[in-house]
């Protein structure tokens, strides 16, 4: 039964610790969720057949003895992938005059979103805001900034700035849940409740793009987040997530999934930003593709703008550019989509591929 347990666990319950834990356990199928009802489960995935359970460290042999369960890992921390927000006005970031992303709906998986003008004037594209947090349903906010600005450089209209500030897919309906707090920090927990809305409301409200502009420390081949986002993938959601702002050989979950379009960031002369969490996976290159990360100007609350940095701000660059890339093409596949965006990117000095519209 011990190699049920991930490698941390296993070091936990070896140590003694008394502190409860918070652990994602999975098992066999949804039927299975009913055998662990006297684990302490707090939620329940069936997108990815796991529950999220709090025990005690001794508590684990017993769980692990369950014959549905088939693998119990720890529930990590997750953070937005930025450097904070520096308020004003500076230059334009993207003039696509082209497409539009009209008629594709992006959801933003982040802090949540200020219903800034940008998103709301002439016509509301803010088509939903699920509040994962808080359970503050209804109205959209952001408490911390984050999912605002990130929105704003996937899909602001630039109408308060006189369009000199303008997202790459200008027009794409936008979704937003809230999964993270207002310090730019959350629990896997709460990650997956988003991934599982996300599945749930596809359908009903036509999704094809996910932006995660966050990440965790990756885990082992069952991690939780890079089989979340797998899922949504098999059911014809892109996945979009940045690399993380680590350096060498820390990508982040879960861009650290080889079916995730991974984004790293460069700067204005296209050299790949020092704090770009980048590296080999599976003999793979990660991340992929990059895009603008440095001194990047997006949408805050109100009717402003400001400046940040980070693979948050790149990752939601190449999201926009999916909704672009499905205006054109709405049968593409997430597949298809990597693809189409390597072919239009191009090698900067370091051989790193690189998108600007």
């Amino acid at each position: 039964m011990i190699n049920k347990l991930s490698p941390e666990l296993l070091n936990v319950v070896r140590c003694c610790g008394v502190e409860k834990l918070k652990v994602v356990a999975y098992c066999n199928d949804r039927r299975s969720f009913r055998a662990l009802k006297n684990f302490g489960v707090v939620r329940e995935y069936p997108f990815i057949n796991a529950v999220g359970i709090e025990c005690f460290p001794h508590e684990l042999h017993e769980l692990v003895s369950v014959q549905s369960v088939k693998y119990v890992l720890e529930s990590t921390r997750v953070f937005t992938l930025d450097d904070g927000l520096n308020f004003g006005e500076v230059s334009n970031f993207n003039s696509n005059n082209r497409l539009s992303g009209k008629g594709v709906t992006l959801c933003v998986l982040d802090t949540g979103v200020s219903p800034h003008l940008d998103f709301c004037l002439g016509v509301n594209r803010l088509a939903e805001f699920k509040d994962l947090v808080n359970g503050r349903d209804g109205t959209p906010y952001d408490d911390n900034g984050h999912g605002t600005f990130v929105s704003g450089v996937a899909a602001g209209s630039g109408a308060t700035s006189a369009r000199k500030h303008v997202g790459v897919a200008p027009e794409a309906t936008l979704v937003s849940v809230k999964v993270i707090g207002a310090e730019g920090e959350s629990g896997v927990f709460a990650v997956l409740d988003g991934m599982q809305w996300i599945l749930d409301n596809r359908r009903r409200l036509n999704i094809r793009v996910c932006c995660m502009s966050f990440g965790s420390t990756t885990l082992d081949v069952n991690d939780p987040l890079k089989r979340g986002a797998e899922v949504l993938i098999k059911n014809n959601i892109a996945v979009v997530a940045a690399s993380g702002n680590s350096g060498i050989n820390r990508v982040k979950s879960p861009a650290a999934s080889l079916e995730v379009i991974a984004v790293g960031a460069v700067d204005s002369a296209d050299n790949v930003a020092e704090f770009t969490s980048r590296g080999i996976i599976a003999g793979r290159q990660k991340p992929e593709i990059y895009a603008d990360g440095v001194e990047v100007i997006s949408t805050v609350a109100g009717a402003s703008y400001g400046k940040m940095s980070g693979t948050s701000v790149a990752a939601p660059y190449i999201a926009g550019a999916c909704c672009l890339l499905l205006e054109k093409y709405p049968s593409a596949t997430p597949q298809r989509l990597k693809e189409m965006l390597l072919r239009s990117s191009y090698p900067n000095r370091e051989g790193k591929y690189v998108l600007r519209l």
